[in-house]
């Protein structure tokens, strides 16, 4: 979210629709109750911000996409996930209260369609490419799928204003596992990014 917020000031872009590809929805909400965090969070810039981010704090890497939109820097949410022992997206009590759209691609063919007409922030977390749950337990897509994964989501990624990945230590399989997923995906991405920009 951090890094969200501060290309967004920078590029004075905004608000945008996500697209998160991740395994875990990440959509946590822990600012629905509380009043002071709230409002601490409208308040606050990106050192205040990074202050609030971290285990035991407010923003934590299962709960970073509601404060964006808590803060009006994502009006819209495309989820492609395939966790299915939590509740998908981002809760009905969030999404009324922002007017904030979001909608829940069942396949990667849905994903590519995404055409929202706003600026876009594409975010993808390498333990989607890992079929198991258990932390640092392994059974990675094998390349081909992994590729033809990004194949289908590369109009996305060279349009986007902003994309982010996360390495995922624990959740992509071992650290070698995501070392070496980083080690292949990043490289790509970076190609497309630069090869759009020449």
């Amino acid at each position: 979210m951090i890094a969200w917020e501060r290309s967004a000031r920078a590029h004075g872009a905004g608000p945008y629709a996500l697209v998160h590809a991740d395994y875990h929805w990440d959509a946590i909400n822990d600012f629905h109750q509380d009043e002071a965090p709230r409002d601490q969070l409208f308040a606050a810039d990106l050192t205040q911000l990074q202050m609030m981010v971290g285990e035991g704090n407010w923003i934590r890497y299962d709960s970073f996409i509601a404060p964006a939109v808590l803060r009006g820097l994502i009006t819209q949410v495309h989820f492609f996930c395939l966790q299915d022992d939590d509740e998908p997206g981002l809760d009905d009590a969030l999404l009324h209260s922002t007017g904030v759209r979001q909608i829940l691609h069942p396949d990667v063919q849905s994903l590519a369609q995404v055409d929202s007409g706003m600026p876009l922030i594409f975010d993808l977390c390498l333990d989607l490419f890992n079929r198991s749950d258990q932390m640092y337990t392994s059974d990675l897509w094998s390349d081909a799928e992994i590729r033809a994964f990004l194949d289908h989501v590369r109009p996305l990624i060279e349009r986007a204003s902003i994309v982010t990945v996360s390495l995922s230590f624990g959740y992509s399989g071992t650290e070698a596992d995501t070392r070496r997923l980083a080690a292949d995906v990043l490289p790509l991405i970076r190609r497309w990014r630069s090869e759009i920009r020449i």
